[in-house]
Order: structure tokens, then C-alpha cells, then sequence
């Protein structure tokens, strides 16, 4: 595997384990722990704390990582103005604002399988779109792209897992959607080939249906977007050498270090 991506997931590794072990921390969290009335011991909350910090501190590196590795391809480049700047300046119109909240709604009360052919409908129908009452708004994108060859673009919203609550499954793909109507409208996009909107979760597993995007076109899950995306890297390699990392002798080490630290003292 490429050294520069092994490189990456090296520092990342020790930077989240260093972060999480220092004093700072660990006195942040003791503070928020003695506070609370609860059966668990105070040190085993905290270390869970950290766990659960340091997983979703990795979920935001995913971004990074997937940056690099299209990067790394021939065939695209990362269109730099829009990805992952956390602060884009885009508008959309009050008439597509209210027809992708009404295309929510109606997914939520129709049979399984509704997007197939909503989903490309209301693609269009965002295109087509001539309201003059626009809204700005501050808002960011984890992943632009485009094929270097037919300068067709690729939208990623990237998740590292799908497993999210009920709540916060609507907002992502409602979120997915309004980002992809920001961009179209930004890129002047004219027909649903120009951009594709893909919202991709960086491990295989499936949780449950999507009824707001259609999965064979628009979701992609870990393996299935290496193998329509990328040529210098495949998954299992990715997977195999973040399983050896995070089974090696020198990272249990710190994970125990930071146990002993937490726990037995």
C-alpha cells in the first residue's frame, strides 16, 4: 500500500491516542464525570469517554484519508475550492428548499423502493429550478471531485458507519440532498449526469433500507466504492493493514497505558 497513506493512518493513530491521554483531557473529563450520580466507577466512565471520543475523532480523519486516496488516482482531482472547507458560501432557492422537504415527507409515507424514481425526479426537477428568492447559506462539503476525462463531478458525503439513530438518519440524507442542490446550483449543473451525488459509509455494514436514496445509484458502502472508484488501493488491503495496526504490539501498548493510566490509579 502506498506509503504516503500509510503514513496517514500512522499519525492519525498516535495523534488521537495522544490527544486523548493528555492531562488536559483527562482532567476535562474527570470534572465532567464527578458530577454525575451514576453505578459505573468514575474511571471506567472516563475511559469510555475516551473510547467514544476517539471513534468519532477517527470518523472525521475518514475524511481526510478518502481525500488522499482519490488524490492518489489518475483519473480525478479533488476540486479543492469546495472540498472539505467547513465554511462554502452557497444559495438555494425557497422552491427547491420546500420540494426537498417535501420529498422527505413523502418517502417517509410511501412504499419501499418510492426513490428509484423519485429520487432522479426531484434531481431533476432541483435542475429545473427558476425561483429568484435565494438563501445563503454557510455550509460544508466533505468530498468534490471530478473525472479529469469527462469533467463529470462527484459528491461525497461520507459517514464512517450506518448506524444511526432514527433522528439523525433523516437529517443526514435531508442534509445529503440540500448539499447536493448547493452544489448544482453553485457549478451551474444542467442535467443529473453533470454531478452525482453519493452518500458513502466508509464500512460494508448495512443497517437498514435507505428510503430517501436509492441504493444501486446512489450510496455506496467500504468495498463497493473502491471498486468503482479506485485503482491504486483496494479495500481489503486498506482493511488488512488497519486490522494489523490496531492488533499491534505497539498500539495495545498505548491503549493498556492509558487503561493503567485511567483505571488504576
Amino acid at each position: 500500500m502506498n506509503n504516503e497513506v500509510k503514513n496517514l493512518i500512522n499519525k492519525a493513530v498516535e495523534s488521537i491516542l495522544v490527544k486523548m491521554s493528555s492531562k488536559t483531557t483527562i482532567v476535562k473529563l474527570d470534572d465532567k464525570h464527578a458530577k454525575k450520580i451514576h453505578f459505573i466507577p468514575k474511571s471506567y466512565r472516563i475511559f469510555g469517554g475516551m473510547l467514544q471520543s476517539m471513534n468519532i475523532q477517527f470518523g472525521n480523519f475518514i475524511e481526510e484519508l478518502m481525500t488522499l486516496l482519490i488524490a492518489n488516482e489518475n483519473d480525478y482531482e479533488i476540486v479543492a475550492k469546495y472540498s472539505g472547507n467547513k465554511s462554502n458560501a452557497f444559495t438555494l432557492s425557497q422552491a427547491n428548499e420546500s420540494l426537498i422537504d417535501n420529498y422527505i415527507s413523502k418517502c417517509q409515507l410511501s412504499p419501499d423502493g418510492f426513490c428509484n424514481t423519485g429520487f432522479p425526479k426531484l434531481q431533476t426537477a432541483i435542475l429545473s429550478d427558476t425561483d429568484t428568492n435565494q438563501n445563503t447559506f454557510k455550509h460544508d462539503i466533505d468530498l468534490l471531485f471530478k473525472n479529469k476525462t469527462t469533467n463529470k463531478y462527484y459528491y461525497l458525503e461520507i459517514k464512517y458507519n450506518d448506524d444511526h439513530d432514527t433522528g439523525k438518519f433523516v437529517d443526514i440524507n435531508r442534509k445529503f440532498i440540500k448539499t447536493y442542490a448547493y452544489l448544482a446550483n453553485e457549478l451551474k449543473v444542467k442535467n443529473i449526469a453533470e454531478l452525482t451525488p453519493i452518500l458513502f459509509f466508509f464500512n460494508n455494514k448495512k443497517m437498514k433500507g435507505n428510503p430517501y436514496i436509492p441504493e444501486a445509484t446512489n450510496i455506496r458502502r467500504g468495498e463497493s466504492f473502491f471498486n468503482a472508484f479506485l485503482q491504486n488501493i483496494s479495500y481489503k488491503d486498506l482493511n488488512d493493514y488497519m486490522t494489523n495496526l490496531s492488533e499491534s504490539d505497539e498500539v495495545k501498548k498505548m491503549f493498556n497505558d492509558l487503561y493503567d493510566k485511567i483505571v488504576k490509579r
